[in-house]
């Protein structure tokens, strides 16, 4: 499965706040995910469902991928969130996102769930599922759960909880480090990489946390280039106002399109000849640079075709 799908930004929405889903519709956001987790209180679980089938169900989502977060399979919400969403929306649903996850038993198990309300249901195409590594034990079996299904989608950083679970001091908003001066250097290089590659090694997009002082626009930007510098794809949104932004960076610019087309154009007209090489502007182009040209090419054209 695997599914590649175009994920800049992720607006996460609190699905038992009516008025918030219904304006999330109209944002750029590339995709909205109805929260049942964290930014709803307990007594609103199941409200926070029953909005969340609706909204699947009758809203317009304009191309967007469709997503929803359940609670950890740690809690008693889990079992009923993928119940109830699933077998009453499960064919307008994209992904479910899976917070906490620390062993790919977790995965494995929502997998075979998942597997059996499809069957059950009729349902013609398999729901995904994208994992949201939060402690350091997550992170240690990131490339174990990674590979735990045909499902997963995406791996996702968590970096609050990350954070927790290591004691790690914090003085600042912006979830990431990156103007703190009491580090020298960026605290979260280490699990950054670490997820990025066990992503990338099982052909999963790598999405970043959250830049959580949505009045610094400078930081979100330097928050965002830093990941994708590493090989993300996207980051989750917590505010409107940040979705242009997260959007720019982690979109090929024109004069990376205009020379990925430059290389694959040269490309072919290297293989129609039989040339063993290909040199353009001087230097050669070798097989990761024409892999990298595809994956621009194409990234360009999905998000054109979305415009």
């Amino acid at each position: 499965m695997n599914t590649i799908r175009l994920r800049r930004s992720i607006i996460s929405v609190p699905a038992n706040r009516e008025k918030m889903v219904n304006k999330a519709f109209n944002l750029d956001a590339d995709v909205i995910m109805l929260d049942l987790e964290d930014s709803v209180p307990i007594d609103e679980k199941e409200t926070a469902r029953k909005r969340a089938v609706s909204a699947f169900r009758d809203q317009e989502w304009k191309g967007k991928v469709r997503s929803c977060r359940i609670n950890g399979m740690s809690t008693p919400f889990a079992y009923r969130d993928i119940i109830d969403i699933v077998e009453q929306a499960g064919e307008y649903i994209d992904t479910i996102v899976v917070p906490k996850v620390d062993d790919p038993a977790e995965i494995k198990a929502i997998d075979y769930l998942l597997t059996q309300i499809e069957l059950g249901m009729g349902l013609k195409r398999p729901i995904g599922i994208e994992a949201s590594i939060e402690t350091a034990f997550g992170m240690l079996r990131a490339g174990e759960i990674a590979f735990s299904s045909p499902r997963v989608e995406t791996l996702v950083f968590g970096v609050a909880d990350y954070s927790a679970s290591l004691t790690m001091l914090s003085k600042g908003v912006s979830g990431h480090g990156e103007s703190e001066d009491f580090y020298p250097g960026h605290r979260f290089h280490f699990p950054l990489s670490r997820m990025a590659m066990a992503a990338k090694a099982a052909g999963l997009s790598a999405i970043d946390a959250p830049y959580g002082d949505y009045k610094d626009p400078q930081g979100l930007r330097r928050s965002c280039q830093m990941s994708a510098s590493l090989g993300y794809d996207g980051k989750w949104v917590i505010h409107p106002d940040q979705i242009a932004i997260v959007n720019e960076v982690y979109s090929p610019s024109e004069e990376d399109f205009q020379r990925s087309a430059k290389i694959l154009k040269a490309y072919e007209q290297a293989m129609a000849t039989g040339a063993g090489s290909l040199a353009l502007d001087g230097k050669m182009v070798d097989a990761a640079s024409i892999r990298v040209a595809r994956l621009v090419y194409a990234q360009w054209e999905t998000i054109n075709r979305q415009k």
